[in-house]
């Protein structure tokens, strides 16, 4: 006879299971079924193939949140992707929440979301959320009710939009009218190089070669010629200005002398018009006892005697030598190193 199974027991059974299946969620990672979660939403305008649900989101490679959903809106090239960040990896996030964090980096960093390929081989997608500064925030609006992230286009959306415009400005230019035109441009070179001129004008240039090298021979032995007295001729002139330098050195101790004969004069000036006032009292006296003789003299010195006419031209001589004293004491004053050089001065170049 079978034996009937205790209710009792069964309901313990089933009670002390489900307390051991919610200890195992709650040991073994159920505790994330009571973590906030925050909601967002991005709109992409081109194919997501290869993003599943559950699919990562990161943050400059670090997994913030996951993808919970993917939906496609009806009569627009659009395609909603709804995510969750998980607010336990966002640290440091300044007063004021994580909302408002998003928004200030949206604003001011230019923060979007990026489709990016984890695998080449699978074509398994993920979402990037990183920093585009510069590009324009494009919100669509059509979920007001959660929080939009602007998205920008994929790096193979850029460069497949890049390429189409280079193979649409290939496709408008006229390829085959380029092709004919360079075809008979290159018939034309064959031609022209292939023609009599060209080969004599190539046999010129090479006689003009020849003699440019010969002219470049005798213009390289003038430079060595040169050379060689130049050295001689600069050695002369420096001596030659070494000289001239010691002359005019000496020229202050020449002046000096002269202020000191110049000095003297000063000095004796007074003494000799003090006697010479005193002997002109007394020339008195005896000018009138010389006017008797020089009258008799006079007579003597008349222009129509000999004697009178040979003193009247060696005064002449005299007051002639006077004068070009006078005009070599004038020029020496001007000119005091006309006693080193001559009246020709040598010609000093580079300032040396």
């Amino acid at each position: 006879m079978s034996v009937r199974a205790n209710p009792a027991v069964i309901g313990a059974f089933v009670v002390g299971a489900c307390i051991v299946l919610v200890a195992g969620l709650v040991l073994w990672g159920g505790t994330a079924m009571f973590k906030p979660r925050l909601r967002y939403v991005m709109f992409f305008d081109t194919a997501v193939s290869g993003l599943q649900k559950g699919a990562p989101v990161q943050l400059r490679g670090v997994r913030i949140g996951q993808v919970t959903e993917v939906q496609v809106r009806w009569d627009t090239p659009l395609i909603a992707v709804y995510v969750e960040f998980d607010p336990s990896v966002l640290k440091g996030v300044p007063q004021g929440g994580i909302d408002s964090a998003i928004r200030a980096a949206i604003q001011d960093r230019g923060q979007r979301a990026q489709l990016r390929m984890q695998s080449f081989v699978t074509g398994v997608l993920y979402i990037a959320v990183d920093n585009f500064p510069g590009t324009p925030i494009v919100l669509r609006g059509l979920d007001p009710s959660v929080p939009e992230i602007p998205t920008v286009p994929t790096t193979i959306d850029v460069w497949t939009a890049k390429l189409e415009k280079i193979a649409n400005s290939l496709a408008a230019l006229p390829l085959d009218e380029l092709a004919r035109s360079m075809i008979s441009t290159i018939d034309e070179a064959r031609r022209i190089l292939k023609s009599p001129e060209v080969a004599r004008s190539l046999k010129s240039l090479d006689v003009a070669l020849a003699e440019s090298r010969d002219l470049v021979r005798h213009a390289d032995g003038l430079v060595t010629n040169v050379n060689t007295q130049v050295g001689p001729l600069a050695g002369d002139a420096r001596a030659s200005l070494q000289s001239a330098q010691a002359a005019l050195a000496r020229v202050p101790a020449l002046v000096e002398d002269v202020r000191r004969v110049l000095a003297k004069v000063d000095a004796h000036a007074e003494p000799l018009l003090t006697s010479l006032q005193k002997t002109s009292d007394t020339a008195g006296v005896t000018l009138e006892r010389a006017q008797v003789t020089l009258t008799g003299v006079d007579g003597a010195l008349n222009q129509d005697s000999p004697l009178g006419y040979e003193l009247i031209r060696t005064l002449r001589e005299v007051r002639e030598l006077s004068r070009s004293l006078g005009s070599l004491a004038d020029f020496l004053e001007r000119n005091p190193d006309v006693a080193v050089y001559g009246v020709r001065r040598p010609v000093v170049k580079d300032g040396r």
